[in-house]
């Protein structure tokens, strides 16, 4: 038996396992499990594949992490639609590692487990008033406005204040402040949640700060997410560095 990490797969040969057909099980169906999935299809053609998840339905990095106004970046799952559906492929909903189904038991049913389920907590910064009210990480604040079932009771609160403030300068921080300011008439056109939308069409957010440690020259976004924060109608861009000595 061999475990991989979904990064490091498939460094090794299997050839000389002596089984066949080789029994492989993926565990998480985000991009990770199903690219990992399509590759060992092809390449071990006699090869069965089993893709498991804790949540009822796949693709769910794809649903809740890609921004709704991105429907060209999920046109993705069509992909890994083809990837289910191959005869030598199966998937399995509401399997959670740890408690419906242990390490040790997928070691003794499969020849390889391949670990592709991503993190799905977030790293405590260990600050003051990281646990305050109205503080949320970006992960959780993306899951809700993409309705994933595990931030079905975030209540952000939108009214409150005219100002939010989001640390980081990448694309999900730029996602984050595009939900956040572009106008609610265009969210409705989007597969934004329906609570999302609600809380957003009574926002009195106006100002949102983009806050990072190093200059806008260093900034992690891609120029297209860039371009689409810009292209915001009536919006006022500022943009200042600060330095400190």
């Amino acid at each position: 038996m061999a475990i991989f990490q979904a990064r490091t797969w498939l460094c090794r040969s299997f050839a000389t396992l002596s089984s066949n057909p080789l029994r492989v099980c993926v565990v998480g169906s985000g991009p990770a499990g199903f690219y990992t999935a399509e590759k060992m299809l092809k390449s071990y053609q006699e090869a069965q594949v089993d893709i498991i998840d804790r949540l009822p339905t796949p693709f769910w990095l794809v649903h809740s992490g890609v921004a709704p106004d991105h429907p060209e970046t999920k046109i993705v799952i069509n992909q890994f639609s083809r990837v289910a559906q191959h005869e030598r492929c199966s998937l399995f909903g509401n399997v959670a590692l740890g408690s419906s189904i242990s390490l040790s038991e997928l070691h003794e049913l499969y020849h390889v487990v391949v670990l592709a389920y991503g993190a799905e907590s977030d790293r405590s910064l260990g600050i003051s008033g990281e646990k305050m009210k109205g503080v949320h990480s970006a992960r959780e604040f993306v899951w809700w406005y993409n309705e994933q079932p595990d931030a079905r009771n975030l209540d952000p609160d939108l009214k409150s204040t005219d100002t939010a403030v989001i640390l980081g300068q990448g694309n999900v921080a730029l996602d984050v402040a595009r939900i956040l300011l572009q106008p609610a008439t265009e969210l409705a056109t989007t597969d934004i949640s329906s609570h999302a939308l609600g809380a957003l069409e009574g926002s009195t957010i106006r100002k949102v700060y983009l806050v990072g440690r190093r200059g806008p020259a260093q900034a992690a976004c891609t120029a297209k997410e860039l371009r689409e924060v810009l292209g915001i109608h009536n919006l006022n861009i500022k943009i200042q560095e600060t330095i400190y000595f």
